[in-house]
């Protein structure tokens, strides 16, 4: 059970994508990282369930890939950053792990990431 706290892939089927014959399977690397970030937010009082829930259905890439290509600025992208935790988001794991993810997705995180730069410049 310790590992499904971390959000570290367990032995239950997490991906929706494997049963539709679609399986985008992450690294060892990407879940360590992402289970990182998942431990260090709860460590701040943030449990990002919902980003759990979706990677339990469709895979920790499927997941990420539908969450950063979203229009909307995600809550938990949000949280993080006022957590100053944005280098363990779902956008900079993009960017740490670039061949893992849609050339869309990676210009969509890098966007992201940027506007924040911007608005901190802005801001001093």
């Amino acid at each position: 059970m310790k590992s499904e706290s971390l959000g570290i892939a367990s032995s239950r089927p997490l991906l929706y994508a494997a049963r539709m014959g679609t399986e985008r399977t992450a690294s060892p690397a990407l879940e360590a990282f992402i289970g990182k970030s998942i431990e260090l937010a709860k460590e701040r009082g943030y449990n990002p369930a919902v980003f759990i829930g979706m990677r339990r259905q469709y895979g920790t890439v499927d997941a990420i890939e539908r969450l950063v290509q979203s229009g909307d600025l995600q809550s938990g992208f949000r949280r993080l950053k006022q957590l100053d935790l944005l280098d363990w988001t779902i956008e900079s794991a993009v960017i740490k792990f670039p061949t893992e993810f849609s050339r869309n997705a990676r210009q969509c995180a890098e966007w992201r990431l940027q506007q924040v730069q911007r608005s901190r410049k802005s801001s001093e």
